[in-house]
């Protein structure tokens, strides 16, 4: 199929309809394919009659798993619900997908979609199944119940196709699946993330007393604030956390709400965010409340820096996208597999701190570092004493 064409270019194409049980067969003189009525409705045709395929002989097979994409190499699609420049999550994706691309010159960079509704998030990635795009990424856990269809119909119609959700556990996310066969997703190990921030919060408090905002009551939502207070209070046990899970991921202004509340009345002089664009809020609150005695933990991109004064240090994740487009190449991705991404091999880390660190600070940071990743510092019962008590 033509990259980006639903209609005839070539001369003497003929269109062939026949209905079947499930959809519509539509074929020139070159390839015949499948196409659901919920595809054809979906990309907005009033009627099937409307809707013109192009074969395009020469372009790469569909009808190989291995992942082998010929002399055309490979393309990938990101499709995300805020932008490339939400200094968060949607940011952090992108940022993990370009760090792959570097050291994969056979793959091409399609435009990513940003701002995707859950409305759109099927139709948004049939775009991309009809293009027969190598590899698409779907930026958190939303989009594994959105493209259940579209992924049982590509893996029919369009088996080089393949998709990447991240964030999602896929036997507890994608059990209702007909087929998981061109599908993977990504699971950062939740809580190393948590304990990193945790203890970076435990150490720089002077109030004893920290915060944590959170977009949705996801269960990586729970586990990174369980482990976050776990790990402060294992440096000290008097460490006290205040916590929203409910806050979105768009509205800046709530975050600085939130933030403002808690320093007032509870004297928070630490913030660890998960909510993109509600984080940027929330610093706005620490700096007016003194950028040298209030500090935040940024996630999950790295960001301290000059611009950022209230930032110490970051908890960066990265999406592991470098080792699906591994397996594609090689034809072993699939089957439902999740990559876990952990301090082992690098989907979690710190990133630089900031000079209100002192070098006394980060000398201990580092030893708790060391512990966290050899799982020594917080137990699993740590955490989950704490998550049931939210």
């Amino acid at each position: 199929m033509c990259e980006g064409s639903w209609f005839g270019k070539g001369e003497g194409e003929a269109l062939l309809q026949g209905k079947g049980r499930k959809g519509v067969f539509m074929s020139n003189e070159n390839k015949t394919v499948m196409v659901s009525r919920r595809q054809a409705l979906g990309l907005g045709f009033g009627g099937v009659g409307a809707l013109m395929l192009s074969a395009c002989g020469g372009s790469g097979s569909s009808d190989s798993g291995s992942g082998d994409s010929g002399s055309e190499g490979y393309k990938v699609a990101m499709i995300m619900s805020g932008t490339i420049t939400d200094g968060g999550w949607d940011q952090g994706h992108y940022e993990s997908l370009k760090r792959a691309l570097e050291s994969h010159d056979k793959w091409t960079l399609l435009e990513p979609k940003e701002n995707t509704a859950d409305a759109d998030a099927a139709t948004a990635a049939q775009s991309y199944v009809d293009q027969d795009v190598d590899l698409i990424i779907g930026n958190g856990n939303q989009f594994a119940s959105d493209w259940m269809e579209v992924v049982s119909d590509a893996a029919a119609s369009h088996p080089k196709v393949h998709f990447l959700v991240t964030n999602t556990d896929p036997t507890t996310e994608m059990a209702d699946y007909e087929t998981l066969a061109p599908v993977e997703t990504v699971l950062p190990d939740f809580k190393q993330t948590g304990a990193l921030a945790g203890v970076v919060a435990g150490l720089m408090t002077k109030t004893k007393s920290i915060g944590f905002i959170g977009g949705m009551k996801l269960p990586s939502t729970l586990t990174k604030y369980s482990a976050f207070l776990a790990a402060a209070q294992k440096i000290d046990p008097s460490i006290k956390g205040q916590y929203n899970f409910e806050a979105g991921f768009t509205d800046a202004s709530l975050g600085t709400k939130l933030t403002e509340q808690w320093i007032n009345s509870e004297n928070v002089d630490v913030m660890w965010g998960d909510a993109s664009a509600v984080d940027n809020g929330s610093r706005k609150a620490l700096e007016s409340a003194g950028a040298d005695t209030h500090f935040d933990i940024a996630q999950p991109i790295d960001i301290a820096g000059d611009d950022q004064p209230t930032v110490i240090t970051s908890t960066v994740t990265d999406w592991m996208i470098g080792q699906a487009m591994d397996e594609i190449e090689a034809g072993s991705f699939g089957d439902g597999k999740a990559i876990i991404g952990n301090m082992d091999n690098g989907g979690i880390s710190l990133g630089k701190f900031s000079d209100k660190v002192s070098q006394d600070v980060q000398d201990k940071i580092k030893e708790y570092v060391d512990q966290i990743k050899s799982g020594d510092f917080i137990s699993d019962d740590d955490v989950d004493q704490i998550k049931k008590s939210l």
